[in-house]
């Protein structure tokens, strides 16, 4: 904000003149950077149409409802709402904040923003263009205030990607499919031929996120070095709670980029080499998107019983109910019920209270282990909620 030397109020960063007693005010330039970012450009199919058939004031409630749902999806998965043009929404990941995994953000927010408008009864269809690559981002301006701060190429192909995505579809670039492929399905599209491009476009259309089991994970290319050490560590602990029959808790702790990901999965492939059959299962710990407490839990129950994130109500139902070895029908249909919420089934009672939850949690995961050596992974634990590491104290 610009704050005014004369009353001291606040005014928008741009503003030339204060909004409470006029004074001059020192208006700060913007200072410009590249930056690698993931654009999102999602429009609305046929709108001339829409206008056409709809009183002006249906069609004004209609795009408000509309700009909502994208602009909550965009926020959600940790991205900004860099304008609305008309009936197109532009968001944009890796502004102000940059992540990592700022292109599999995107792919999810354009996913889910088909997926709700989808199953509204607003009648609107979109199509949506992801792009990752560099631009020039103006640092400071508030994403609030309308005025665009992200330009560049990357804008452009991202706006002939949603140009040529099928009514509610999501098509992606190169790089953004490149980041993502190992997360997503994907079908490959005919290059488009672009305006104002030399040469054509490669496309992707992502179709729905891969239920994540644990081999997911990008394979391996460079050497595994420099941690023999805290793998025998690992590997030690392992054998002696398959020898004891006892829980092991294991921490793996430093910097981003340490390697604690890929010491992980070095540890599943020596337990792959053993003779008994191990039961290997991951969860990640998201820091953005809708029901995320207990997010890497629910993974871990949705790759025990082999559940998709196509899959319909009823088949969801069938298979989590087979995937629970309870010879009781009543506390199996318990058991069901509160582990139904984590895997997205819906709810056919009151939500249960954290003890009976974590009880029934903790029993199916018992349950598991009695099988045989079980390993549960849970992934980025840094960004669990604090009910999530509740229950891992339980």
């Amino acid at each position: 904000m610009n704050r005014c030397p004369t009353c001291g109020s606040d005014n928008p960063p741009n503003a030339k003149f204060c909004m409470e007693c006029g004074a001059t005010l020192h208006v700060r330039p913007f200072i410009q950077e590249r930056k690698v970012i993931t654009a999102l450009i999602c429009d609305v199919v046929d709108s001339t149409g829409l206008g056409e058939r709809m009183d002006a004031e249906d069609v004004d409630r209609l795009q408000r409802s509309y700009h909502a749902i994208a602009r909550r999806r965009i926020e959600n998965h940790g991205g900004v709402v860099e304008k609305f043009i008309g009936d197109a929404v532009v968001g944009v990941f890796g502004v102000p904040a940059a992540h990592e995994d700022d292109a599999e953000r995107a792919v999810r927010a354009a996913l889910r923003i088909i997926q709700e408008l989808g199953a509204s009864d607003l009648g609107i269809t979109v199509r949506i263009g992801v792009h990752t690559g560099e631009a020039l981002v103006t640092v400071g301006v508030d994403p609030g205030s309308g005025q665009g701060f992200v330009t560049g190429d990357s804008m452009n192909t991202t706006a002939r990607l949603e140009a040529a995505a099928p009514s509610m579809g999501v098509v992606v670039g190169e790089l953004t499919y490149r980041s993502t492929e190992h997360l997503f399905a994907y079908d490959r599209l005919e290059p488009i031929q672009a305006k104002g491009k030399a040469e054509p476009v490669p496309a992707w259309r992502a179709l729905h996120p891969l239920t994540r089991t644990g081999g997911g994970e990008a394979a391996d290319k460079t050497p595994f070095v420099g941690r023999d050490l805290e793998l025998g560590m690992l590997s030690q602990l392992f054998a002696r709670s398959v020898e004891g029959a006892t829980t092991e808790f294991v921490t793996v702790v430093g910097e981003p980029g340490m390697g604690k990901s890929r010491l992980v999965r070095e540890l599943a492939a020596s337990v792959d080499e053993r003779p008994e059959l191990v039961t290997w299962r991951l969860g990640r710990c998201l820091p953005y998107g809708d029901g995320i407490s207990f997010w890497a839990l629910g993974e871990i129950v949705k790759a025990h019983a082999g559940i998709l994130d196509s899959d319909d109500q009823a088949t969801l139902s069938d298979k989590l109910e087979a995937a629970l070895v309870e010879p009781d029908p009543s506390l199996r249909s318990w058991m069901k019920d509160r582990l139904g919420p984590l895997v997205g089934l819906d709810a056919s009672t009151l939500p249960p209270q954290q003890d009976e939850a974590f009880t029934a949690w903790r029993r199916f995961l018992e349950q598991i282990a009695q099988r045989g050596p079980t390993v549960l992974v849970f992934e980025d634990l840094h960004w669990a909620e604090s009910a999530f590491v509740a229950f891992l104290n339980h």
